[in-house]
């Protein structure tokens, strides 16, 4: 039997956003499930644009420098796919432009030194040992090829045809972790990817999934790629082949929402910056709310209204 989310927990997720979410939160959960419109998405995101628009200011909740970055930018344009922005219009055109400007040593940082002095995750450290790495950056790097490949780049044909390669040899080779097999998702998801980089990827992206998902329920408390954290949508490439445990780690995603109608994340700050901590948690906690939301309609998984 499928577990639904009911109507009363409809509410309270819906309350817990309107009333913690930011008003880009707000924004996004208005246009999926309120008919909302889009131009009030774009103008909610201007809050976290920068000069050339480029964004930062805690777009990406852990790291909280209002100086622009990559990731906060990669984020936006995740953003505004969702919301079916046009890709001829300027926020989106400027977003690209600033990726095409960070491209450097056959790579993108996904954040840069003036990141470091604002409060952040531990795992959010600019490195400078990034530039001379031989390897391909596959996070941000694989999902940005996606968005330059479907947003017509001025990176030369060349440079991208090489990427391209770069990433999948890698991707034969390395092990991968969770959030590098993310972003080959998103590159591999692309429909501006040639057929044939999409036959070369998708046996090698199975083989880096069947490692990294957690498909045992024993498993799904501790922080790690999930099923439902892979297969993100129901046109997934990955869709068939973690059908089995979809249901049962939907169950499992419903019954975590707690009680103030939220969804919680499964890390934290580790002690760092506590204050700042306080205010990115229910940030994070709106934005999983959202997203789970989200996710768990399009798979069916919501009761009525």
């Amino acid at each position: 039997m499928i577990s639904r989310l009911p109507a009363a927990a409809h509410k309270r997720a819906a309350d817990f956003l309107h009333e913690n979410g930011t008003n880009l939160k707000r924004q996004r959960y208005a246009f999926h499930f309120e008919c909302g419109a889009t131009d009030r998405v774009v103008t909610a995101m201007q809050e976290y644009q920068n000069a050339g628009g480029s964004y930062g200011n805690g777009l990406e909740q852990d790291p909280r420098t209002k100086n622009s970055s990559v990731i906060c930018t990669t984020i936006a344009l995740q953003i505004m796919a969702e919301a079916n922005i046009s890709p001829a219009s300027e926020i989106l055109r400027q977003a690209i432009s600033f990726l095409e400007q960070q491209y450097q040593f056959d790579n993108w940082p996904n954040i840069s030194s003036n990141c470091n002095d604002a409060p952040h995750a531990p795992w959010w450290k600019f490195d400078e040992q990034w530039a001379s790495t031989s390897k391909f950056l596959a996070n941000p790097g694989a999902e940005i090829l996606g968005y330059l490949l479907q947003y017509d780049t001025k990176l030369d044909n060349d440079t991208v045809q090489s990427l391209l390669e770069k990433a999948i040899d890698q991707l034969a080779e390395d092990d991968l972790e969770m959030h590098e097999l993310l972003c080959y998702l998103r590159l591999c998801h692309c429909q501006a990817l040639g057929e044939n980089y999409h036959e070369a990827m998708l046996p090698l992206l199975l083989v880096h999934a069947f490692r990294l998902v957690k498909v045992e329920p024993s498993n799904w408390e501790e922080y790690g790629l999930t099923p439902i954290g892979l297969v993100d949508h129901p046109g997934s490439v990955f869709a068939d082949f973690f059908e089995d445990s979809l249901n049962s780690n939907f169950a499992y995603q419903i019954s975590l929402q707690s009680d103030e109608g939220c969804w919680k994340p499964s890390w934290s700050w580790g002690g760092d910056c506590p204050a700042t901590w306080a205010v990115v948690e229910t940030e994070i906690k709106a934005e999983l709310t959202l997203k789970t939301r989200l996710q768990l309609r399009q798979f069916d998984y919501l009761g009525d209204l």
